[in-house]
């Protein structure tokens, strides 16, 4: 849940790639990289997409968080 739709996907994107990392023991390309969530930052200016810009404010249970 977040008020930026790009920095939302930028991190859902982060997410998927962590867990799939978790799942094949390696870090693998995803078949179709989001490049539309950079194009939604930089070109359009819609959001952010940088991780290291967007805060982060963790809920919920502690254990075994992916982020």
């Amino acid at each position: 849940m977040g008020t930026d739709p790009v920095a939302v996907d930028a991190i859902g994107a982060h997410l998927l790639q962590a867990k799939r990392i978790a799942f094949f023991g390696e870090d693998r390309a995803l078949d179709v990289p989001p490049t539309h969530i950079m194009v939604a930052d930089k070109t359009y200016h819609l959001g952010i997409s940088d991780l290291s810009r967007i805060q982060l404010v963790k809920l919920g249970w502690a254990d075994e968080l992916l982020i």
